[in-house]
């Protein structure tokens, strides 16, 4: 098994030294953007950037530090509203060169990301464009590789797009075909140089180094893509690592394979592909890339399914090294449930941390879960979270204070400026080697529960669940929350998939939530007490209910599996109308 790399303990200050690192690197970094980007539609188009153009029209782009100053004074706080309007040309047929190039950046987008709109809102679109590293790699600082060649690797990821761009030079000549997708799949097929335009070659066949055909890439039906990735991974005897998008996308599929698992031993007995949903077009690539191994699925069947025994994985695969999946925040909740399946000798590594905007983040410590440092050609600044949101409050990565909360800014390569993200971190130091910020991501400032005594954040209802997570009370599989006004005064409502039996103490759950509550902000108890709030509630949805939400939001969504993402608060009223219907028992 190969050694996870030793890491320093983070910084709690700058040195001088690691200061100046941090100054020149980020501004060395803004200067590139700014240069690279100031003569783009969007920069020469946007009402937002009105004042900072009249300054460099004043200053020019050859001053660094003048272009620096104007950048800091004159570039406010921006949002998708000033984006929107060139983003929407993507919606203009014809797709004309001239209207398109140097949109946001020079040249033609890579492709366009699809946020995972988990406030259940209408899906936002962001231009990605292909960018040459100039300075270091954001998958390599953790001292990953993601070219393995030593032995296969399954890539649970989705490939497919839900439209394709065709961008004319000539009326009826195209010139580049680009993908709507999902970010994840699409800064993998930069990484990697898998255009489009040869996915119809690479149907057939199997990447070197990769545990599935490219067929099963392209499978946009949820269920049926874990299903024949699954295939795949327990046919494959000599694997050693899963690369999946989230923790709780890797306990969706075990179930799968809990579910149906003398089906998946017969079609590798027999060297068939099941008859799955949404596979017609996939089956010819498929079948002839799955051989018949009665010897595998004997072996197999000895074993049994996930369900059946702890460190199910290191038995299937005895090879088997590591799984890299977001299990932070919000997807810990699914951490027991994939340990108990992995066993203790394999390694959980958590990747990094990105948005649909942009990479921002590697693991810093892969012992550490919940460690992140910032690791990025982007330029990331701050905002405190405890002061009212203006570009006058923006700080500098140097400027952080370790243990403070702060709301993320990106100006990208890709043509953000000064992007307000929405997510908050908790910084926890600096990098000893070069002073990045390391930080532990709190949550996202728009999924908070508010009510007129306090405001809960979705940290701190991550937090509370810990407080009822055990066998006597409730083994959480995972969970979401709402507001119960179903009586008044109102208070936070649990919805709740458990991975086990409940607990013999699991009626005192809205009691030990509530005094989790309280050790977050005593307020809480103080509102009790003037009865304007009471017991959080506690119900209980049945088993399977997160996975087929999952699968529910990607069919609407027509974005494939790997990105849909169960949000803490639920706000939209459809999908608390669909939680609503899961209900099986309320505590």
């Amino acid at each position: 098994m190969s050694q996870v790399p030793n890491f320093s303990v983070p910084c709690i200050s700058l040195s001088p030294e690691l200061q100046k690192t941090s100054v020149e690197r980020t501004e060395r970094l803004l200067l590139r953007i700014l240069r690279a980007n100031a003569h783009t539609q969007y920069a020469s188009q946007a009402s937002t950037l009105a004042d900072f153009r009249h300054a460099i029209s004043k200053h020019g782009l050859d001053d660094d530090a003048s272009l620096l100053n104007d950048f800091r004074t004159f570039v406010p706080l921006t949002g998708y509203e000033s984006y929107k309007p060139l983003i929407a040309k993507f919606d203009e047929r014809p797709y004309k060169e001239s209207e398109l190039q140097d949109l946001f950046a020079p040249g033609l987008p890579h492709f366009l990301a699809v946020s995972s709109t988990t406030s259940g809102k209408a899906p936002k679109i962001f231009a990605r464009y292909r960018h040459v590293p100039q300075e270091f790699s954001q998958l390599h600082r953790h001292g990953l590789n993601y070219r393995w060649v030593d032995g296969p690797t399954s890539w649970i990821y989705y490939y497919g797009y839900r439209d394709l761009k065709e961008v004319e030079g000539e009326p009826g000549h195209v010139i580049k075909r680009i993908p709507v997708c999902q970010v994840s799949g699409g800064s993998l097929r930069t990484y990697f140089d898998w255009n489009v335009e040869d996915d119809e070659s690479r149907l057939a066949s199997t990447i070197p180094g990769h545990a599935e055909p490219w067929a099963a890439t392209m499978i946009t039906n949820h269920r049926s893509f874990l299903m024949i990735h699954a295939l795949f991974c327990l046919a494959t005897r000599d694997l050693k690592r899963i690369a999946i998008t989230f923790a709780t996308l890797f306990a969706d599929m075990m179930r799968r394979v809990d579910e149906e698992w003398d089906m998946l031993l017969d079609c590798i007995r027999n060297g068939t592909i099941p008859h799955l949903d949404s596979l017609d077009d996939l089956r010819v690539y498929l079948e002839p890339q799955l051989r018949a191994n009665p010897e595998r699925a004997d072996e197999l069947r000895e074993i049994g399914p996930p369900s059946s025994c702890d460190g199910w994985a290191a038995r299937v695969w005895p090879d088997f090294e590591m799984i890299l999946t977001i299990c932070s925040g919000g997807f810990a909740t699914a951490l027991p449930k994939v340990r108990s399946i992995l066993g203790p000798a394999v390694n959980i590594i958590n990747p990094g941390y990105g948005s649909t905007e942009c990479n921002i983040a590697a693991n810093f410590d892969p012992t550490d879960l919940d460690s992140l440092v910032i690791t990025t050609e982007d330029v990331i600044e701050f905002m405190d979270v405890t002061v009212e949101e203006s570009e006058r409050c923006i700080l500098q990565a140097w400027e952080l204070q370790v243990g403070k909360l702060y709301e993320i800014v990106l100006t990208t390569r890709d043509g953000l400026w000064r992007y307000a993200l929405g997510d908050i971190v908790e910084i926890t130091g600096f990098a000893s080697d070069d002073g990045s910020p390391v930080f532990k991501f709190s949550g996202r400032k728009s999924l908070a529960i508010r009510f007129p005594c306090t405001v809960i954040t979705d940290a701190h209802l991550t937090a509370t669940i810990q407080a009822i997570n055990s066998q006597d009370l409730i083994q959480v599989h995972e969970f979401t929350t709402v507001v119960d006004d179903r009586e008044l005064p109102e208070t936070v409502g649990y919805f709740v998939e458990v991975a086990g039996p409940l607990g013999s103490d699991s009626h005192l759950a809205p009691q030990r939530l509530f005094d989790s509550l309280v050790a977050t902000n005593s307020e809480h108890q103080a509102a009790l007490g003037r009865g304007e709030t009471r017991l959080p509630t506690v119900r209980i949805v049945k088993p399977g209910t997160f996975m087929d939400y999952r699968r529910w939001r990607g069919e609407t969504m027509n974005i494939g599996s790997g990105q849909i993402k169960v949000p803490v608060v639920l706000t939209d009223p459809a999908t608390q109308e669909w939680m609503l219907g899961r209900v099986i028992r309320e505590l």
